[in-house]
């Protein structure tokens, strides 16, 4: 690992970041466009009861200056980060501007978002200075992402045990699509979605293909020798789920880039040079 393949690593992670952080604030999703929800509820969860008790919720939520000044914080250290790579003094505060974000969010949606969960861990190996352990940080990244997948297919196969019922994959999609279809009844997409509960086969199959694919990451555990393969699976079983689900979790895919070899990674230098350019030469 040298620094122009860790610049390259770098943008390629917090430009993806940055791109639906954007269309997060145009969402109205992001703190200073919440308008102060009134729902807030920490569970059992004791990073959410952390969160409450420094009154952070308040802070960067509820008082309107506090919530414009902690999305200016977030979008210009995410973009300070973009323009000086090797600068750890920008990527440390938007990492932690992004974990307390999300934390922010679960908290207020009364949910654990599942596509952010990538975005609360993926810049962690760049706080390291040292480019032979941010690579090896970097590997740690690539072997949590096998993990989520293949958890994922080890919950399907034995205590959810949905892989071997049949008709999983038209139960879930009616149950994610009915608002849709009721609502606009006479769309060409309702018409799809239509023709694809009559073709259950069809639907049923997908969510088989989806479960595999999630089984076949666990081999990234003992080689980097499909990597090139296993980087697309994730991509495919998104494709899917969007497809057939309505579910989108393309936020998630930030976990995905470490699969990339060091060779690949290079090649997009190559095929971008606004990648490897970089305005500062050392790490600090």
């Amino acid at each position: 690992m040298n620094n122009q393949q860790r610049i390259i690593i770098t943008r390629i992670v917090v430009g993806y970041l940055l791109i639906f952080l954007f269309l997060r604030f145009l969402e109205h999703v992001t703190p200073s466009r919440w308008m102060g929800p009134p729902l807030f509820n920490p569970q059992m969860d004791l990073t959410y009861w952390i969160f409450k008790i420094l009154n952070l919720p308040s802070l960067i939520v509820y008082k309107r200056i506090g919530a414009v000044v902690f999305d200016l914080l977030l979008f210009a250290s995410g973009i300070l980060s973009l323009l000086f790579p090797l600068q750890r003094r920008f990527i440390f505060p938007f990492s932690l501007f992004l974990f307390v974000y999300v934390i922010a969010f679960n908290g207020f949606a009364i949910h654990h978002a599942h596509a952010l969960t990538g975005m609360m861990i993926v810049l962690i190996p760049f706080w390291a200075g040292d480019n032979n352990r941010f690579y090896l940080l970097w590997q740690g990244i690539r072997y949590y992402t096998c993990y989520v997948y293949g958890l994922s297919f080890i919950w399907k196969i034995l205590p959810g045990n949905s892989f071997f019922n049949w008709q999983q994959g038209v139960g879930t999609f009616k149950a994610n699509l009915v608002e849709y279809m009721y609502h606009n009844p006479t769309s060409l997409l309702t018409g799809f979605y239509e023709w694809c509960i009559r073709e259950g086969w069809i639907l049923n199959a997908g969510n088989i293909l989806v479960v595999i694919l999630e089984g076949l990451m666990i081999i990234g555990f003992f080689t980097k020798k499909w990597d090139k393969m296993l980087f697309w699976f994730p991509v495919i079983i998104h494709l899917l789920t969007y497809i057939f689900s309505d579910v989108l979790f393309l936020e998630l895919l930030v976990l995905d880039f470490p699969l990339l070899s060091l060779k690949q990674i290079e090649s997009i230098g190559k095929k971008f040079a606004f990648l490897k350019n970089s305005l500062k030469p050392a790490v600090s």
